[in-house]
């Protein structure tokens, strides 16, 4: 984190230091956020490091961004986000993204620092809670165990809009590369302890990629697609991790209406590990995997909303889709409900069949039951 502040103090201390002497740049500062406080129950296995098959409480989230506009093509920020799921977050505030975002010109524009990686439909926007009505995203593809290493990166992204014309809509593009590092305390982290392996430093590794989004001139229509691409490098007390260079697509759409909309999404990763011990022969591995989802929301009332997904996971790798480890099938129904303009609330139920997807050992040591019914009450206030 220590890199992440330096970057935060330069972008949002610099400006003020520099303009000390007019009040008029604190008074531009602007300042949003959220927390919610979650339930959540199941009745068999215990689900994202929690003791849901108790009950639990524990799974406490906030975030606060802070933002100026400095001219009319400069702006800077930053989020602060404090997580405690379970066994994950480990009761920290981190920092999601700061970074610098200049507007070359009405077609391209240019952000630099920690910057969210713009990767399917939720990656860049599963830090605002307030924004979306599920209490989950689909685990399959967007694990909130999995997002404090993959909401973004340190680096560049160049972005914008291209007006494609009146009967062809417009295309929106984000090219980007930097440096990721996996969180110290997420589900990555603790998925490799499981396995054996640990690390005197945290992995890392590049993240090229690229995300194209075209709107067609059917009003409402998105037709997308992301390709990420990651290598991983970590040391072991007696060795070291590679991962080559990883190409992760994704292909996604989504329609809106006035009060409905339906998306899905498609992605495929086939990654390659090497571990090569001090003074003895390398072993290698690889796991294919494919997921996907699809849902859809309508509001029954302008403060009431409805919606429902279905979420697929296979390890196709393992070379039997029979076995509950090798996949997870997720059928869920959700409701949000906004009880003022700052205060909301969510319920929500998953009927989970499989265990390839959001369960731990830590949490489950007497092994997994094949199916798995959970039930996500979550209080959220923004502000």
């Amino acid at each position: 984190m220590k890199r992440e502040l330096v970057i935060a103090v330069a972008l949002l201390g610099g400006p003020v230091v520099c303009q000390a002497q007019s009040m008029d740049d604190l008074a531009n500062l602007q300042f949003h956020g959220y927390a919610t406080q979650s339930f959540a129950a199941s009745n068999d296995n215990n689900y994202l490091s929690m003791d849901t098959s108790h009950g639990s409480f524990q799974w406490t989230e906030a975030a606060l961004n802070i933002s100026d506009q400095l001219n009319d093509r400069l702006r800077i920020g930053m989020q602060f986000h404090y997580l405690n799921l379970g066994q994950f977050g480990a009761d920290n505030v981190s920092i999601d993204w700061a970074l610098g975002d200049f507007k070359i010109n009405r077609y391209a524009g240019l952000r630099a620092g920690k910057v969210k990686i713009r990767w399917g439909l939720y990656n860049d926007t599963q830090d605002a809670d307030p924004g979306y009505m599920w209490s989950l995203l689909p685990e399959s593809i967007y694990g909130i165990d999995l997002r404090a290493t993959n909401l973004s990166q340190m680096g560049a992204e160049l972005y914008g809009k291209v007006p494609l014309g009146k009967n062809a809509g417009s295309l929106l593009y984000s090219g980007y590369y930097g440096d990721y590092y996996v969180s110290p305390n997420d589900g990555y982290m603790e998925s490799y302890r499981e396995t054996g392996i640990t690390f005197t430093d945290r992995p890392w590794g590049k993240t090229p990629g690229f995300d194209l989004r075209w709107k067609s001139p059917l009003k409402g229509l998105m037709v997308a697609g992301s390709l990420m691409l990651y290598d991983e490098k970590g040391t072991m007390p007696s060795g070291t991790l590679r991962e080559p260079l990883t190409y992760w697509p994704t292909y996604y759409a989504q329609y809106e209406a006035q009060k409905f909309f339906l998306s899905a999404q498609y992605m495929k990763l086939v990654q390659y590990t090497v571990i090569q011990p001090s003074g003895g022969p390398s072993s290698s591995s690889v796991v294919d995997e494919r997921a996907w989802f699809a849902m859809g929301g309508y509001h029954v009332t302008e403060k009431f909303q409805v919606g429902s997904y279905y979420s697929h996971y296979l390890v196709a790798s393992a070379g039997d889709a029979s076995n509950p480890a090798n996949y997870s099938k997720d059928w869920v129904a959700s409701g949000r409900y906004d009880i003022t303009s700052n205060f909301y609330g969510k319920l929500e139920g998953h009927f989970i069949d499989g265990e390839a997807a959001g369960f731990y050992g830590i949490d489950n040591p007497n092994g997994l039951k094949p199916q798995t019914r959970l039930v996500v009450a979550k209080v959220g206030f923004v502000f």
